[in-house]
């Protein structure tokens, strides 16, 4: 039976039975793949924190493609982010993360910038603190790299883009743009709109250095709040406490 390696960040886990649990990993390896961590929880020799939700794991696992898991070998942490964890608003920000996370990037599937987008938000995180500016930031950027939503800003009526426009709007439940020559809008996006495009070529220190307002993040976070709603049906379990404790509800 073959041995390989992966490399990634622990973004679901649960228990199996009295010893066991699963845990799913975003990895270096594209792929979204569960694995078996058995008898951990009871074990003097592991540690049970490389099944912490939020932690950069490296593992050997053995390859087993009739399962709808592999079994661990062996694992090690890499990095369980210790300073943003350490404060109550970062364990939640990690727990609505990785749970975010779960939910938009289904399993067995390939997801080429996955691992990336998550370290490097988790990696700045740890470093800078929790910025709420990364909620829209991190949303947009997974929920276009799964093609759901649109990179290109066109009115769906007159074809032309909505940036030059003198105001716009995005329909999150046509999941489309719409300019204000061509309909009456309920409410000018423009603003948040043109934050999302730059988001969509620019780094994170790049988009904050250049649109500084709070503002427009709100904004453009409650649009893609009501669009994961639309998208999935329901509420992430971890939303309320987080969204209560930064002062969004």
């Amino acid at each position: 039976m073959a041995i390989r390696k992966e490399r990634g960040i622990v973004i679901h886990s649960r228990d199996i039975g009295d010893s066991d649990r699963v845990i799913s990993l975003a990895g270096e390896s594209q792929v979204r793949m569960n694995f078996l961590s058995k008898g951990i929880r009871k074990s003097k020799r592991r540690a049970i924190i490389t099944t912490e939700l939020g932690s950069l794991v490296e593992l050997d696992y053995y390859d087993q493609a009739e399962k709808d898991w592999k079994s661990i070998k062996e694992v090690h942490l890499v990095n369980r982010y210790d300073e943003l964890k350490s404060d109550y608003l970062g364990t939640l920000f990690v727990l609505y993360l990785t749970e975010l996370t779960s939910m938009i990037y289904p399993e067995g599937e390939s997801h080429p910038f996955l691992f990336q987008l998550l370290s490097g938000s988790l990696d700045t995180s740890n470093e800078k603190g929790f910025q709420k500016q990364i909620l829209p930031f991190f949303k947009l950027r997974a929920l276009s790299h799964m093609g759901h939503f649109p990179t290109e800003f066109y009115c769906h009526t007159c074809g032309e883009e909505v940036l030059s426009k003198r105001a716009a709007y995005f329909s999150v439940d046509d999941r489309e743009f719409l300019c204000s020559d061509c309909h009456p809008i309920p409410k000018d996006h423009l603003p948040v709109l043109k934050l999302f495009h730059t988001m969509l070529s620019k780094k994170f220190s790049n988009v904050v250095g250049m649109f500084p307002r709070e503002t427009e993040y709100r904004d453009g976070d409650l649009i893609l709040n009501q669009f994961l709603r639309s998208l999935f049906g329901k509420e992430l379990k971890s939303y309320f406490e987080f969204y209560k404790t930064i002062g969004y509800l």
